[in-house]
């Protein structure tokens, strides 16, 4: 697991436990206005590690999409380009460096991928997202693609002869 996605997954355990205990110590009350400012904090707290969560995926996704550019430019031209672009040159890349065709690369998970990029983007807005999420499916998924990307990184000096 990603050093950083781990202290992600760590913080997001323990905060959710934290706000699950409070949930239940309103319902012990039979309050209203205490179940009601929890689930608040629990929609807060999920809203803002789903960004944090997504922006981690995103981030894995740019770098292997811009795994073989060599150019500063490229790079960040890459870092420019549409989700769905770098998605599938992501993709495509760990194809053709390791001749796999990753999980993560389904037309069904990147489809899930490119909704919670919509998402992401309503809450960094500051719109209520528009549809549900689920946080650890977007850390889990992040943690495949920096796997992913660890490969292809040991990978292409083998494969392009020590250049990239």
């Amino acid at each position: 697991m990603d050093s950083d996605l781990d202290s992600l997954t760590r913080s997001y355990a323990r905060l959710s436990r934290d706000v699950g205990g409070r949930i239940e110590f309103a319902f012990d009350l039979d309050s209203d206005a205490a179940l009601s400012v929890a689930e608040r904090e629990k929609d807060h707290l999920d809203q803002a590690f789903f960004v944090l969560g997504f922006s981690a995926l995103e981030k894995k996704i740019t770098l292997l999409a811009s795994s073989r550019q060599t150019a500063a430019r490229q790079r960040t031209a890459m870092r420019g380009a549409d989700f769905n672009k770098r998605l599938e040159a992501a993709a495509k890349i760990a194809r053709e460096v390791l001749g796999i065709e990753p999980e993560w690369a389904s037309d069904k998970i990147a489809s899930t991928m490119i909704n919670w990029y919509d998402i992401r983007s309503e809450i960094a807005h500051g719109d209520p997202p528009t549809q549900s999420f689920d946080v650890p499916p977007v850390i889990y998924l992040a943690n495949e693609v920096a796997a992913t990307l660890d490969k292809v990184t040991r990978a292409l000096p083998e494969k392009t002869g020590g250049k990239r």
